[in-house]
């Protein structure tokens, strides 16, 4: 266990590269080239954390000061993704979830159940906060590592159906994105595409998306300027409600584009690097008879995908006045959001890949799915704060309840933990209301099944 804690201590910029060269000398490739490539995707994240860092820590204290001047009253507070996971992994059994995840995922490649070999390990929290939520309300590991599974499953499911489009409109050949708060929301986005936005005229035959508003406005219309727009919309908005002075409208005039420019920067570092891995993968196992003619792809995190995307970050920075005007008229909303309201653009990617960048269809879309994220952020918020108190988590001062808004975005594990949950302990409250949220859920999944498929193409008839 000792062992497993360490590599997570780590964290995605060493045990990603790591991962990858250890993968490439398995499939054969040669030392030299394995460690270039594994390197490059090494450098990669750490031009994307960087880069997080420095822009994110100028938005986030001023989406908070926002949030304090609005003046919304809360039971908790939305202490954000690093530290929810923190918790997550600190219950005794937690680094388990790595191994059992791991051989679940080979056992699927092996049996021909999935084309996704999932080499995103930091991300495997996903499954472990599924297993700490139902330990949290049955005290049964033995449930709770059989659920984290389900969701890792149907994630790496997830992650497949969505690739043809995520590969062609992110522009990460080669890869998967099995990333459970964001791929999770996918069969909502699509089926409302599909069965509602797509249906008006106007937003259909529209180019409201960065690539079409640079054809017709030219560099007033590249991403880049578009993050402009919206930095200085968002400071006017601060610098009039806050304490903040006029130069946070320079500030996020700059950091907002700078995150679209410098991620997709560094999101083409990632690609070389994974890319001659993905393709030594791909030739051996053509080699083989179980593999012969098979698409193997390597999923990766879709945060920093999400904060590269154009269309993602600029609804994404509107959504941040969207959920902080929610939380303060919708009453039953006890989180406020704070710690993670820097990374809203993330819930907005499937939307714009379903929308193929249209900025209007994108954020009306993702915007339906936030109503139900900050519901979910609110259902989570008692038995992560139990979590905390058991892992010893001291709560800031006066805080009643922690949540965050990246928990409330793992719906696959919500839709999967409370009915089981509720049957396994009698509270009936806790299966209804997420039985209809898997039926609809599944319903588009099914509705919205070639999606996926008919946009990539779509997409390259452009």
């Amino acid at each position: 266990m000792q062992i497993i804690n360490t590599i997570l201590d780590l964290g995605p910029t060493i045990m990603m590269p790591i991962v990858l060269f250890v993968l490439a000398i398995i499939f054969g490739q040669k030392m030299g080239k394995s460690l270039r490539s594994a390197l490059m995707v090494g450098i990669a994240f750490i031009g994307i954390f960087a880069i997080l860092n420095a822009t994110l820590g100028i938005i986030g204290p001023a989406v908070q000061s926002l949030a304090d001047a609005l003046g919304i009253k809360a039971l908790g507070v939305d202490v954000g993704w690093p530290i929810a996971s923190a918790i997550t992994w600190s219950f005794s059994w937690a680094g388990l979830i790595i191994p059992i995840g791991f051989v679940v995922n080979w056992i699927m490649l092996g049996f021909g159940w999935t084309k996704t070999f999932d080499a995103d390990i930091w991300n495997y929290w996903h499954w472990t906060f599924t297993a700490a939520m139902t330990f949290i309300w049955t005290n049964n590991l033995w449930l709770a590592f059989a659920l984290a599974i389900v969701v890792e499953v149907v994630t790496i499911k997830l992650g497949d159906w969505t690739s043809p489009l995520t590969q062609k409109y992110f522009g990460i050949p080669g890869t998967s994105l099995p990333h459970t708060e964001t791929v999770n929301w996918a069969p909502f986005n699509m089926a409302i595409e599909k069965a509602f936005l797509s249906k008006i005229p106007s937003l259909q035959k529209s180019r409201l998306d960065p690539e079409g508003l640079r054809e017709k406005i030219g560099i007033w219309g590249e991403p880049m300027m578009l993050g402009l727009y919206i930095g200085v919309i968002l400071g006017v908005f601060i610098w009039a409600v806050s304490d903040y002075s006029w130069t946070i409208i320079l500030q996020l005039a700059v950091a907002v584009p700078a995150l679209i420019f410098l991620e997709g920067r560094m999101i083409g570092i990632l690609i070389d690097g994974l890319t001659p891995i993905v393709d030594g993968m791909r030739d051996v196992f053509q080699k083989t008879e179980r593999f012969k003619d098979r698409e193997i792809l390597i999923g990766i995190d879709a945060g920093p995908i999400g904060l590269s995307n154009p269309a993602s970050v600029v609804t994404g920075m509107l959504g941040i006045v969207l959920y902080l005007l929610l939380t303060l008229v919708i009453p039953g909303f006890k989180i406020l959001p704070l710690g993670d309201l820097a990374i809203v653009p993330i819930y907005y990617m499937f939307a714009a890949a379903a929308s193929k960048g249209n900025l209007v269809k994108t954020f009306i879309n993702g915007s339906i799915s936030s109503l139900l994220l900050l519901a979910l952020t609110s259902s989570f918020a008692e038995p992560l704060t139990e979590a905390a108190a058991m892992v010893e988590y001291a709560l800031p001062a006066g805080v009643l309840l922690v949540s965050s808004l990246d928990v409330g975005a793992h719906l696959l594990p919500w839709m999967i933990v409370m009915p089981v949950v509720g049957i396994v302990t009698g509270q009936t409250t806790m299966i209804v209301v997420p039985l209809v949220i898997i039926v609809l859920w599944v319903l588009a999944w099914i509705y919205s099944r070639e999606m996926p498929e008919k946009l990539a193409k779509e997409l390259d008839e452009v």
